[in-house]
C-alpha cells in the first residue's frame, strides 16, 4: 500500500464530494407563495415506528457461508435470531427464539458460533430498578446455549457473583489468527478492576490471559494476535494534582511496560489520540488523531522511535477520518488496512482492495442517492451483507455474492418510502459567526413556494455525540415530517465527530451558547421562509432533552412549546453523581457548567412536557421528578408521565414507543403547542 503524501486515496478523501447529499430545497428564491401546504392524510403512525423491525442487525460469518440477524416473527414475544445458509437462501432459516429475555444483538463468534446480548431488568445496588445485559453463545443450531465462565475455570464463582450484580461478559477482541478463540473481558464490581479470559468457542473452556487493576486496563486493539497477550495498557494517574491518561507498552523482548509520551496527556487537555490497531509492520501503529489540525487523520506511530509518520496515511480538509478496518491474513499471520471511514454527514467507507471498490461503487449506483453500508465476511474477503437506507428510506438487507445483489428483507417493509419527506445537509452560522452543521427534514412533497410550516428543532443526546444523514432508528423525523412538520437537527457546538473546534465550542456553555445554536437553527430555517415563527418547538431526548428544558426556562424563547424525554434537569446533581470519579470529572466534568435550569425554574415562560423511564439510570429519573415538582410548585405549565419499565437506550420495546409518541403527537395538537391541526 502506498504511503504518505503519495497516497492516492488521501486525495480521494479530499476532494469527497459530500455536497450531493443535498436535495437542493433551500435553493433559490422563495418566489410567489402558491396554495398552503397540506399535511398527508395518512402520517406515518404511531404502529409504523413503536412495531418491532421485521428484520435489522444482519451479520455474516467469518467464512461468508451464514447470515445472521433478528426477525420479527408473529407470535413471538421478541424478536429471535434468524440464521441463513448463503448457499441456499430459499432454504427455511434457523430460528432461535427467547422467552424470557429480549435478544437485541446477535453476530458470530467462528464460522461454527454466534453469540448474542440480552437485556435483563435487575435492581441496583441503590434499590432503584434498572437493567443489565448478558452475553450468551450457540451452536448455530441453538441446540446448546451457553453463557461464558460459567461451566470451568477458577474464577466462575466471582463471575457469576459479578454477573448477579449486573456486571456481565463482553467481547474484548475477537480477530485472533486462531477463529476458535474469543477474548473475553469482565468487570470486578468492586474495584473496577479489567479481567481478561481466552474461550475456546468449541469446548467451552476458558483460561485468564490477564488481569488488570484498579490502576490500568489493557486496550482492546493492543493484542497479539497470536498469543492473546495484551501489549498495551492504559492509566489514569495523577501527577502534581492533576491527571494523566497515559499509554504503556511491553517490549516483547524484555517484557517490561515502557511508557510513550507522545501517546499520552493531561486528562483535562481532552486529546484525540485513539489507538486502532498493529499495522502490516508489527513495530508500527495505526493511530486516529489531531494532533496536527482541527480533524482527525490517520498516522503510523513508530514504537521503536516514539514518533508519528510526518505525514498522515489518510486525511480529509473537510471531515474527520477516524476509523479504519484491518484484514487478517491467518496463514502469513499479518494484518493489512482493508478500509477507511470518513465522517461526513454520513459514514463513506473508501475500500483499498480494487474488488471491493468496485463492487462499492456498482452497488452505490444501483441505489442512487442513498447509503449503503457493507459488512464483508473477514476470513476470505468474498461475500458481503448490504444495507441500504436513507432519511427517507428504512434500511433494506441484501446479501451480496458472486457479484450478484439477493434481497433478505427490510426492518420496516411496510412504509413506503415515497409517502416520507425528503432531508438535506445544510451547515447555517450561528449568532457569534460559528459555522454549525445540520440536517433537515421536510414534510413530503412540500415546497418552498407553498409557505412557512411548522418547526421542531431537534438537537441530538450526549451533548458528546452527534447525528448522521440517515434513517434515524427511533423514527422522530419522519414521525413529524409526515404531521405536516419540518424538523432541524443542529450539530450545535459540543458536537463530536464535526472537528475539534466544534466539539470544545461546548465546553462550559451548557444552556448557554449550545442553546443559542438551537435557536439559531430555527431562525435559519425561518429566514428561509421554511419555519412559521409563530409555530416552533423544541424536542430532544437525553442532553436533547436538557436542552428542551433549558429552552423552556431560558428568557424570550422562540418557542411555543418544548418536549423533553429522559431530560437532565440539574447541572448540580450531575456533578454530584460524579463524586470521586476522577475520570468523569476530569475529562467531561470539568466542561458541564452554564446556566442551570432547575435554579431557573421561576423564569418559564413556555409549556413543556416531560416524559422519563422509570427504569432509567443513565440519565436519572430524579431528574424529570425533580423539575417538574419544582416547576408545579412554581405555577408554571409543566406535564410529566412516567413511562413504566422504560430504559434509557435504543432498542426500546413497543409499549414505550407507542407511549411516548402517543404523548408528543397529543401535546403538539393540544392548544398549548398547535403545531398539528
Amino acid at each position: 500500500m502506498t504511503r504518505g503524501s503519495s497516497n492516492p486515496l488521501k486525495t480521494l478523501l479530499k476532494s469527497t464530494a459530500i455536497a450531493a447529499l443535498s436535495v437542493g430545497l433551500l435553493a433559490g428564491s422563495i418566489g410567489i407563495a402558491r396554495a398552503a401546504y397540506t399535511p398527508p392524510a395518512k402520517p406515518l403512525s404511531i404502529d409504523d415506528l413503536a412495531r418491532y423491525d421485521e428484520l435489522t442487525g444482519v451479520t455474516i460469518s467469518p467464512d461468508g457461508k451464514h447470515i445472521a440477524g433478528l426477525i420479527a416473527v408473529k407470535g413471538q414475544k421478541w424478536p429471535v435470531i434468524s440464521i441463513w445458509d448463503t448457499d441456499d437462501l430459499g432454504k427455511k432459516p434457523i430460528w432461535i427464539p427467547s422467552e424470557t429475555q429480549r435478544i437485541d444483538l446477535v453476530d458470530f463468534f467462528s464460522n461454527e458460533k454466534i453469540y448474542f446480548v440480552t437485556e435483563q431488568p435487575i435492581t441496583g445496588g441503590d434499590g432503584k430498578p434498572t437493567f443489565t445485559r448478558k452475553l450468551y453463545y450457540s451452536d448455530l443450531e441453538g441446540r446448546k446455549i451457553e453463557e461464558p465462565f460459567k461451566l470451568t475455570g477458577t474464577l466462575n464463582k466471582e463471575v457469576r457473583d459479578a454477573m448477579e450484580r449486573g456486571i456481565s461478559a463482553t467481547v474484548f477482541n475477537r480477530n485472533l489468527y486462531d477463529d476458535t478463540k474469543v477474548l473475553m473481558e469482565t468487570v470486578n464490581p468492586d474495584d473496577f478492576a479489567q479481567k481478561i479470559f481466552e474461550l475456546d468457542t468449541k469446548t467451552g473452556k476458558t483460561r485468564t490471559v490477564a488481569l488488570g487493576s484498579s490502576e490500568f486496563n489493557y486496550v482492546s486493539t493492543g493484542v497479539d494476535l497470536n498469543t492473546g497477550d495484551p501489549l498495551i495498557k492504559e492509566q489514569i494517574d495523577p501527577v502534581n494534582g492533576e491527571y494523566w491518561y497515559k499509554i504503556y507498552i511491553k517490549d516483547k523482548v524484555t517484557g517490561q511496560w515502557v511508557y510513550h509520551a507522545p501517546l499520552s496527556y493531561k486528562l483535562a487537555e481532552r486529546k484525540k489520540i485513539d489507538i486502532l490497531g498493529f499495522d502490516t509492520d508489527p513495530n508500527q501503529l495505526v493511530i486516529s488523531t489531531n494532533i496536527n489540525g482541527d480533524k482527525l487523520a490517520i498516522y503510523d506511530y513508530d514504537i521503536a522511535a516514539r514518533k508519528f509518520s510526518t505525514e498522515p496515511l489518510f486525511a480529509s480538509e473537510k471531515y474527520d477520518v477516524d476509523g479504519i478496518g484491518f484484514t487478517i491474513d491467518r496463514a502469513s499471520k499479518k494484518t493489512e488496512i482493508f478500509a477507511v471511514a470518513v465522517e461526513g454527514p454520513d459514514t463513506i467507507i473508501s475500500y483499498l482492495d480494487p474488488k471491493w471498490a468496485a463492487a462499492q461503487k456498482s452497488i452505490e449506483a444501483s441505489f442512487p442517492g442513498k447509503n449503503v453500508h457493507l459488512t464483508i465476511n473477514r476470513d476470505t474477503h468474498q461475500t458481503a451483507v448490504v444495507e441500504v437506507e436513507a432519511p427517507d428510506f428504512p434500511p433494506q438487507y441484501y446479501l451480496y455474492k458472486d457479484g450478484k445483489l439477493q434481497p433478505l428483507g427490510g426492518a420496516k417493509p411496510w412504509i413506503d418510502p415515497k409517502s416520507l419527506g425528503k432531508a438535506e445537509f445544510v451547515t447555517y452560522k450561528a449568532r457569534d459567526g460559528l459555522e454549525i452543521p445540520a440536517f433537515v427534514t421536510y414534510p413530503p412533497g412540500w415546497t418552498a413556494d407553498q409557505g412557512p410550516v411548522p418547526l421542531i428543532v431537534m438537537p441530538h443526546g450526549g451533548p458528546w455525540a452527534r447525528d448522521h444523514f440517515g434513517w434515524d432508528p427511533a423514527g422522530w423525523p419522519q414521525f413529524f415530517a409526515t404531521r405536516g412538520i419540518a424538523v432541524i437537527q443542529p450539530q450545535y457546538r459540543g458536537s463530536e465527530g464535526w472537528g475539534d473546534k466544534l466539539w470544545k465550542a461546548g465546553d462550559k456553555e451548557w444552556g448557554q451558547k449550545m442553546s443559542d445554536d438551537n435557536d439559531d437553527a430555527a431562525a435559519y430555517l425561518v429566514s428561509k421562509g421554511v419555519a412559521d415563527p409563530k409555530r416552533l418547538a423544541i424536542m430532544g431526548y437525553s442532553y436533547g432533552g436538557f436542552a428542551a428544558i433549558a429552552a423552556s426556562v431560558r428568557p424570550n424563547s422562540p418557542y411555543k412549546c418544548a418536549i423533553a424525554g429522559a431530560g437532565v434537569s440539574s447541572l448540580q446533581r450531575i456533578g454530584n453523581l460524579w463524586g470521586g470519579s476522577h475520570v468523569q470529572r476530569d475529562i467531561q466534568g470539568h466542561t458541564v457548567d452554564g446556566m442551570d435550569p432547575l435554579k431557573n425554574v421561576d423564569k418559564a415562560n413556555i409549556p413543556i412536557l416531560l416524559y422519563h423511564g422509570d427504569h432509567d439510570r443513565q440519565a436519572d429519573t430524579e431528574h424529570s421528578r425533580m423539575f417538574y415538582a419544582a416547576m408545579k410548585a412554581a405555577g408554571k405549565d409543566v406535564q410529566y408521565t412516567e413511562i413504566k419499565g422504560m430504559w434509557h437506550t435504543l432498542p426500546w420495546h413497543v409499549e414505550w414507543q407507542e407511549q411516548s409518541l402517543g404523548l408528543m403527537e397529543d401535546f403538539l395538537k393540544s392548544p398549548k403547542c398547535g403545531l398539528i391541526n
